[in-house]
């Protein structure tokens, strides 16, 4: 006994359209942290001079805005893989639909010529 697939062509690209948006905030989340470190930049003192605590919190504080960007851009292209992954999914399922439906649309034309 065959089993029967079904899919909603629809509900997959709209699933896919709400990732897009989620991406479009993590977008967003980069700049904002950007703008946050400037508004605090050298708050912990001037660097390269006698100010110990500056000398070693400066170089810190880079690294982990570095660290934290790099994971913001690793996030946001992991999340841009799967919008592609469930739009390519949508096509997937749908490629097999249109092919069906041409085939009985070149099956319909060839006969009808034939009576």
């Amino acid at each position: 006994m065959a089993g029967n697939y079904s899919a909603d062509i629809q509900a997959i690209l709209q699933g896919s359209r709400h990732l897009a948006d989620a991406v479009r905030y993590g977008d967003e989340m980069l700049p904002r942290f950007e703008t946050g470190n400037a508004a605090y930049a050298g708050w912990w003192g001037e660097e390269g001079g006698d100010d110990d605590f500056a000398n070693s919190v400066g170089p810190q504080v880079r690294q982990e805005q570095e660290q934290v960007a790099a994971t913001v851009t690793a996030i946001t292209s992991g999340f841009m893989a799967l919008v592609d992954a469930v739009a390519e999914e949508a096509d997937h399922v749908q490629r097999p639909q249109n092919q069906a439906l041409e085939d009985i649309e070149a099956h319909g034309s060839e006969s009808g010529t034939r009576r």
